[in-house]
């Protein structure tokens, strides 16, 4: 599984192929998450394997025995969600990503502070007040807020704000990503209709991955 950590440094790469590189390195994250790459190295497998533990090394001191953590490998899939998501008549320059009450990610957030996603640069922001929200493009909404979630929703309705949460049943409430994990591995729910009605577009390339569709 430590081979994950692979995708999120491999986003930070800057090439004419972008685009190409996002799609490989977000379908290769989701191999080794789902622990699909086995002891017959699949063709994907040999081409990054050589990058991959290059990246690794340079990355964090952590060896191939070690496990990322619950909130590391979360960080990785925020970063693809923001990436796969679409905004409607966007003219700022930042990306808010708001983090709403308790932290649980910790330093694992500096991976993604500063990068950009289609020029756009990441802000990450801890927000306490409710009312600071509106300001955000993406919202992380933690288990501590979660008992705020209907006053959340309301405020946020109809209004182009990507929400996110890691807290079972929440995307049948109206969050629009829903990370979980079930034996291990990191996956995800999504409302397509709540996405619709906020104005956003998520990319079909993010929504076949999910566990479950909200239509």
């Amino acid at each position: 599984m430590a081979l994950f950590y692979i995708k999120l440094k491999l986003l930070f790469i800057r090439c004419s192929f972008k685009k190409i590189w996002i799609l490989l390195k977000w379908e290769y994250a989701i191999l080794c998450n789902n622990h699909l790459i086995k002891k017959q190295p699949s063709s994907i497998y040999l081409i990054l394997m050589p990058l991959s533990c290059f990246l690794i090394l340079g990355y964090s001191p952590l060896t191939y025995a070690e496990q990322p953590t619950e909130y590391r490998m979360k960080v990785a899939f925020l970063y693809n969600f923001a990436a796969y998501t679409e905004w409607p008549d966007r003219h700022i320059q930042n990306l808010n990503l708001c983090i709403y009450d308790e932290d649980p990610f910790g330093e694992h957030l500096q991976h993604i502070q500063q990068k950009k996603i289609n020029n756009d640069e990441i802000v990450i922001q801890h927000v306490k007040n409710i009312g600071d929200l509106t300001n955000c493009q993406m919202i992380f909404i933690t288990r501590s807020a979660i008992g705020n979630l209907d006053h959340v929703i309301n405020l946020l309705n109809g209004k182009p704000i990507l929400t996110v949460a890691d807290t079972p049943g929440t995307a049948s409430r109206g969050i629009v990503l829903n990370m979980t994990v079930k034996e291990g591995k990191v996956t995800f729910e999504a409302n397509i209709a709540k996405a619709k009605k906020s104005g956003l577009k998520l990319s079909s390339q993010l929504l076949r991955f999910a566990s479950e569709i909200y239509q």
